[in-house]
């Protein structure tokens, strides 16, 4: 797995090349806690274009994201899901709460 970022003004924007699954949870999730605990960061924004799959582990923690941005009013964006990474979010309700986008660029100018 790899994972990258960029400071977009306030918003994070992560992108993670491989499996949001069990055994790259953690690894994901120690990424991006400073982030998290950054109140500079006010958005973060993660981009799924190279995720292939992601398991309930990985739903988990792109819900824990979401809540610990929500808890202090920040946003969290996804962007670039594959059909059937979309389709997981739809079947659990998710995309009810979470902001989905097409591009980075549609995400980044909801802001």
């Amino acid at each position: 797995m790899r994972i990258k970022h960029e400071i977009n003004g306030n918003t994070c924007v992560v992108a993670i090349d491989g499996n949001i699954a069990l055994e790259a949870v953690g690894e994901v999730k120690n990424y991006i806690k400073p982030f998290l605990q950054d109140e500079k960061t006010t958005a973060i924004l993660v981009n799924f274009e190279k995720v292939d799959f992601i398991d309930s582990s990985g739903i988990g923690l792109i819900v824990s994201i979401y809540k610990s941005l929500q808890a202090r009013q920040g946003k969290l964006l996804l962007s670039q899901l594959s059909k059937k990474n979309g389709e997981i979010f739809h079947m659990t309700r998710l995309d009810k709460i979470l902001s989905i986008y097409p591009t980075n660029e549609d995400a980044l100018n909801s802001l």
